[in-house]
This record gives structure tokens, sequence and C-alpha cells, in this order.
């Protein structure tokens, strides 16, 4: 959503395109963010704060940028979908694993960050952090839920932020 860097990637049919604000390492971490060997790709909007502390978790991990959210696709790599909740911060992810073509979608626990979530004519499902990314292409959109994830290995949603005080019941409005 940015103006510093426009970023695209493409496997089979899924695609991967990101406009980089660059805040944190703007000399290279331009995204899309791979791990060390390209088969997870990550596109993020966001800050991630404990980056520096969960670099320091994975030593056998090589971070090729010193972005904020370089941490995402090792994270995966080491603790597969269940590592959001790791992630203390802003921030909507798309990450694509090209090993099985699955993709993981998490936004932040409040939802500060932006994001939608969208479904085509044709079964293809679209992720953007700006509405006008899926009214055109798009048979249904919504709000992506703020705390959530969406798998496409399990085929929905789920709640990854479940703090010990969180209750459906406490009344809550849009």
């Amino acid at each position: 959503r940015g103006p510093d860097w426009s970023g695209l990637y493409q496997h089979g049919d899924c695609y991967l395109a990101h406009q980089r604000l660059a805040i944190v390492d703007p000399a290279s971490g331009d995204q899309p963010l791979f791990n060390e060997d390209k088969t997870i790709v990550v596109t993020v909007n966001g800050e991630i704060y404990n980056h520096e502390q969960l670099r320091k978790q994975m030593p056998n991990h090589k971070f090729r940028t010193g972005s904020d959210c370089d941490v995402i696709a090792h994270l995966y790599e080491e603790h597969g979908e269940d590592f959001v909740d790791m992630l203390d911060g802003i921030f909507a992810f798309v990450l694509l694993d090209t090993r099985d073509n699955s993709f993981l979608v998490a936004r932040d626990a409040i939802g500060i960050t932006s994001l939608y979530i969208g479904w085509g004519l044709d079964g293809s499902v679209w992720i953007s952090s700006e509405l006008k990314g899926l009214s055109d292409d798009c048979e249904h959109f919504e709000v992506f839920p703020p705390g959530h994830l969406y798998s496409s290995k399990n085929g929905g949603f789920r709640r990854w932020y479940n703090p010990p005080w969180f209750s459906e019941a406490v009344p809550s409005a849009p």
C-alpha cells in the first residue's frame, strides 16, 4: 500500500502482489519475502514488534533481509500454522507454501491492519488490503475478521487470538 516498491510473484494459478512502504530495512526488505529455498513466499502489511527476539529463537535460519516481517516464512517452517500467536504487532499477511500449493492468511488481533477476503465465481479466493482490489472480480467479499486466520488446508477461518479473558458472550459490533 506504499510508493516505495512493487513486487509480484506467481506460482501456478497463485499470485502475490505487494506495494511497499519501506519503514524497517528500506534497502533490502522488498517483498515478497522468502524462506531459504524460496518454497515459502509471504506478502505482509504491518510491523512485527518482536522480530528481533523471534530471530534469536531460530539460529539455524538464514534471513535475507533486516525486515521485521522476514521472520514469518521461517516461523511457518518451524511451527506450521500455529505460529501466528507468536507475533506481536499489527499485521495482515498472505503466505504461500509452494510445496503443496496451500496458503495461509492472517490478521492481527484487533484488526489494526486492513484486510478483506473475497470469492470469485470460479471458486477462487482473493485477499486484499483494500476493498477496491476485490470489488470487480469477486461475487462475494467481506472484512477479514481480526484475530483470525484462513487456511486453504482446512478450507476456512479459525480464531488464532484466544486470550483467557475472551468470551463470545461479550457484546460487540463491527
